[in-house]
């Protein structure tokens, strides 16, 4: 990160005007610097007095050599006090000041040509990225990425399931798109299914903690065994405690569902078997389906399990499936 983009990410702070990817940012640039046991005021009074001495050296600092940038605005939020320690002791050529304050200049980048992984029906597929962080496709489904990471934040595009484990980058939040919504991480592991037939996109974590992030607004922080489910139609959400194992259990072959609708278990068969699941009956196509079905059986014998809940029969032409 350079002065420039430091300089306007701390006004936009001290304004309460960042995205959740430049808080981000901010964050992990911080926590490079921060140790938050150690006292630094002794008092009130000295630190109001201190606070206003820090704010104007990092202008000073900062403007000495760029005196074209804008002038310090009005503080309209307080800065917490370790942030601001942390500031001023890079900018005084601490503690790596070099690293983050190099004299590079920002050149137009070319736009990222993107590389699709794509794991076919009923096959899992592993991906390794260029920054070393892995990524299991489940069946039918397609990642994007570039290959390599060049801008602020590592950037994917998912369609269909996948479980993510990401390398801690803090000065690079990883970011993965799944329709209108954003999953920002830092490093930590999850899972998310964003299959564009359903109308719910759902995102599990396994460690650490993921932001869920729809235009510039923040959903939800999510902790491990938290799940949040995403309705696209209507643009609502809910979070819950949901085991984190069972959500991703699908990598060693067993998908467990818990009360799905019968589109997603549709959805199931058609991606992990190839068969297209339909019914005429209206009270089939109300029930909520909790069982496991483990990949290598049959699909007479996964069919037999769906038929003995909802006390129905099958029939099977093709690649379809009738429930009656």
């Amino acid at each position: 990160m350079n002065k420039r983009e430091l300089l306007d990410l701390l006004q936009k702070e001290t304004q309460g005007n960042c995205t959740p990817e430049e808080t981000a940012r901010l964050d992990a640039w911080y926590n490079s610097f921060d140790n938050k046991a150690m006292p630094v005021f002794l008092n009130e009074a000295e630190e109001a007095l201190v606070r206003a001495r820090l704010r104007n050296r990092i202008y000073q600092q900062i403007t000495a050599e760029m005196p074209d940038l804008p002038a310090p605005v009005p503080k309209r939020k307080t800065m917490p006090l370790f942030r601001m320690a942390a500031a001023i002791l890079v900018l005084l050529g601490l503690a790596g000041a070099a690293y983050f304050f190099g004299q590079t200049k920002t050149v137009p980048q070319p736009e990222t040509i993107l590389l699709s992984s794509v794991s076919p029906a009923g096959k899992m597929l592993k991906v390794t990225l260029a920054d070393g962080s892995e990524v299991w496709l489940n069946a039918g489904s397609t990642l994007r990425y570039p290959a390599g990471f060049k801008g602020r934040y590592r950037d994917v595009y998912l369609q269909g399931e996948a479980f993510f484990n990401v390398t801690t980058q803090p000065e690079r939040p990883f970011v993965v798109h799944t329709d209108t919504i954003r999953t920002v991480v830092l490093g930590t592991s999850f899972n998310i299914r964003a299959y564009p037939e359903l109308g719910n996109i759902r995102i599990n974590v396994a460690t650490g903690k993921v932001g869920v992030v729809m235009g510039g607004n923040t959903l939800a922080t999510l902790l491990p065994d938290q799940q949040l489910t995403y309705n696209k139609p209507d643009h609502t959400y809910h979070t819950e405690t949901k085991d984190a194992a069972a959500a991703n259990a699908w990598r060693q072959g067993t998908i467990s569902l818990d009360g799905v609708s019968f589109d997603e278990l549709a959805s199931v068969l058609e991606h992990n078997f190839n068969y297209r699941l339909q019914s005429k009956r209206t009270d089939v196509r109300k029930v909520r389906f909790s069982m496991n079905i483990m990949t290598n059986n049959k699909i007479d014998d996964v069919m037999r399990i769906i038929c003995s809940v909802t006390q129905t029969h099958y029939r099977i032409q093709g690649d379809i499936i009738s429930i009656y």
